[in-house]
């Protein structure tokens, strides 16, 4: 459309040579010799340069552009709007065209955003009904989107059913994207550097927007994350998943296990303080019994902490591990695990279902299930359920806990590794192993002595050939996992073809060997985690245990997981609860209905103490004290606000070594919180 009418005037001469308005004559050539070409004069004097004419004035100039721009919709309405103009008729044509376009507009929009329905269709979508539309546009969200191209359009209805898998495959792929998400949050304020990295983690739970429930997030999640693997492993097992043409997925699985335990134990010394530092060390100094020691440990415990000890090294070490090498390992192996479930098998159907003798039960199992939206809408509703209720958790009863700052020269009381290694910790201890042995090497020493041969006192056998923490440590973990891996699939195939049975999946039939390996195994992984916990097999002396029990050390964090860290009775009652005063626990060993929790507290003082001088007068030496006494002190230490709080035990000389007295002394600020 021709916005402007233009005509351009040309400069002239006067046939002489000499330019019209200047005042430099030529010589009728121009500079090249030749005569200048005429051009056609304007008008009678073609004085102007140029000239431009137009109808139009600036409004409507301007009106024009605005419906050349003007959005296609828009340019639709603009006849109608002139006829609004005219009268009511044309407003009320006008109104309905409006209404018409608007409607087309957000219904393409709508269509745009779901990659391919309408209004009408994501209304019935979410409300379950039918699709509208024929063909069924549910379909092409599958071919247009990519989120639904990488599901299923169909699941078989009975493999979907709770019962059957608990949702634990996707909440296990939940937690992990729970997971990155708050780790890139968290990534931002913090430093891998043993100077910066416990004063970062501080200045989030303290200076940071939300920053201590980023961290409470990212610590629930990486615990439930390990949790619902294992118990996802399970699930598995049970339903007899495992079996072909599932056997590749089992494997993906036990991988995915595994980084899944690397992913939380690298994860594990981030936060630098007493805490991290050694159950990290305890877990790492493992690698130092692989054999041979001298080259595969040494070298397998210098790599992975960069040193002799844990320092910058090592912290950097696991971090990049952390945040990038077994996140993206991870993700792939994800990826395969994913597309054989979802392109290649399937989820398995109950067994029941699938092997039942009724054709009719047996039908009913393979009917499809559209993807959309019945299992989207299901998959929303449980992210909306677990994403409330890990939330709920980390705000009101788990916080990540943060003890003091590591120290290489002190070791914390009881330390352990995290509770999914307890049972590794469990084998350390060697409850069954070395003491077998030791029996069977007296029983040789004593065969000899009795042939004759000259055995002096404690001497040995078989016992300096047995290496505990090689075996113990490395070895026997080691081989579990050559056993998930072909023990459930490949052993059970091979057992069912050697005895010539049919291969079920139920969980009784014709699996019954397997389940009794399974019930044996887990009941001895049970035993050696519960021998793992500081409950077993370790002692302090009996004045530091009552020391630990009531004031303990350090936040003692349970052999459980989710459970909060328990700072003991006496930070509990916190500063405002300790009155001062000195008080002899003798006076409390009688509690009394009118006790407040302060006497209480005491009275259950006097009580651990009297039960240790009984276990002495009973003969315990290990566990006893000889007539033990105690007096509990608080002072006003300060008077801005700190008390000085000290249990005092003691008791009765036994060695010229022995001092008779036990101290155990905190400081307790007035704005310390150690609920």
């Amino acid at each position: 459309m021709g916005l402007f009418n233009r005509q351009i005037k040309k400069k002239t001469t006067n046939g002489n040579g000499t330019p019209d308005g200047n005042g430099h004559a030529t010589n009728g050539h121009d500079t090249n010799g030749h005569a200048p070409e005429q051009l056609p004069a304007d008008g009678e004097t073609g004085a102007e340069l140029f000239q431009v004419k137009t109808s139009q004035s600036m409004s409507e100039r301007l009106l024009d552009i605005a419906k050349d721009k003007s959005p296609h919709a828009v340019k639709e309405l603009i006849p109608w709007l002139e006829k609004a103009r005219e009268g009511g008729e044309g407003r009320t044509e006008f109104i309905d065209k409006t209404k018409e376009v608007a409607w087309q507009q957000a219904d393409n929009t709508v269509r745009a955003v779901t990659a391919g329905m309408g209004i009408a269709d994501t209304r019935a979508f979410f409300r379950g009904d039918p699709a509208i539309e024929k063909p069924n546009p549910r379909y092409k969200i599958h071919v247009n989107a990519f989120f639904a191209h990488i599901r299923p359009k169909y699941y078989e209805k009975s493999s979907t059913k709770f019962s059957h898998t608990f949702g634990l495959g996707y909440l296990s792929f939940y937690m992990f994207m729970l997971e990155t998400i708050t780790g890139v949050i968290l990534m931002i304020f913090y430093t891998p550097s043993d100077r910066r990295a416990y004063e970062d983690i501080v200045k989030i739970m303290s200076a940071i927007p939300f920053g201590q429930l980023m961290r409470d997030l990212h610590r629930v999640g990486a615990e439930l994350m390990v949790l619902i693997v294992v118990l996802h492993m399970t699930r598995v097992f049970l339903t007899g998943s495992f079996k072909p043409p599932r056997t590749f997925t089992w494997l993906t699985g036990v991988v995915l296990l595994i980084l899944t335990f690397a992913l939380s134990f690298s994860g594990y010394l981030l936060p630098w303080d007493q805490l991290a530092y050694w159950a990290v060390t305890i877990g790492t100094s493992m690698a130092k019994s692989v054999p041979p020691k001298e080259i595969v440990g040494y070298f397998s415990n210098l790599i992975m902490r960069g040193g002799d000890t844990i320092n910058q090294n090592g912290l950097l070490r696991f971090y990049l591990m952390h945040v990038f090498a077994l996140p993206a390992i991870t993700l792939v192996l994800i990826s395969v695990h994913y597309y054989r479930v979802a392109r290649t098998h399937g989820i398995s159907v109950p067994a029941a279902e699938e092997e039942s003798p009724d054709p009719a039960v047996r039908k009913a199992a393979k009917e499809r299930i559209d993807y959309l939206p019945e299992l989207f809408t299901r998959e929303l509703l449980w992210a909306a359920i677990a994403t409330f209720v890990v939330i709920a958790y980390s705000a009101w009863v788990f916080h990540a806990p943060l003890q003091e700052h590591s120290n290489p020269l002190h070791t914390p009381l009881h330390t352990t590794a995290p509770w999914y290694f307890l049972w590794i910790q469990g084998l350390l201890k060697d409850a069954f192993v070395l003491p077998a042995i030791r029996a069977l090497d007296q029983t040789m020493v004593s065969i000899a002595k009795y042939i004759g041969a000259d055995m002096p006192p404690g001497s040995t056998i078989i016992v300096p050939f047995y290496d505990s923490p090689a075996w113990q440590g490395v070895i026997i973990p080691t081989m579990i996992i050559p056993a998930l891996f072909l023990g459930v699939p490949y052993i059970n195939e091979w057992w069912e073809k050697f005895w010539g049975t049919k291969p079920s999946r139920q969980l009784l039939k014709n699996r019954k060997g397997t389940v009794v390996v399974a019930i044996i195994s887990t009941i001895f992984m049970m035993v050696i985690w519960y021998q793992g916990t500081p409950f077993y097999g370790v002692t302090a002396p009996p004045a530091v245990e009552i020391g630990q029990t009531f004031i303990p050390e350090e936040g003692v964090l349970p052999p459980v997981p989710l459970v909060p860290d328990d700072w003991g009775p006496v930070r509990r009652l916190g500063y405002d609860g300790l009155p001062d005063g000195e008080y002899v626990l003798e006076n409390y060993s009688v509690p009394k209905p009118t006790d407040t929790e302060f006497d209480r507290m005491l009275a259950a003082m006097q009580q651990e103490v009297q039960r240790r001088a009984q276990l002495w007068a009973e003969g315990d030496k290990t566990h006893g004290i000889p007539n033990a006494k105690g007096v509990f002190v608080v002072q006003q230490w300060q008077q801005n606000g700190l008390k000085r709080v000290n249990l005092e035990i003691t008791w009765d000389k036994t060695t010229p070594s022995d001092t008779g007295k036990y101290d155990r002394v905190i400081y307790l600020h007035k704005d310390a919180n150690y609920k």
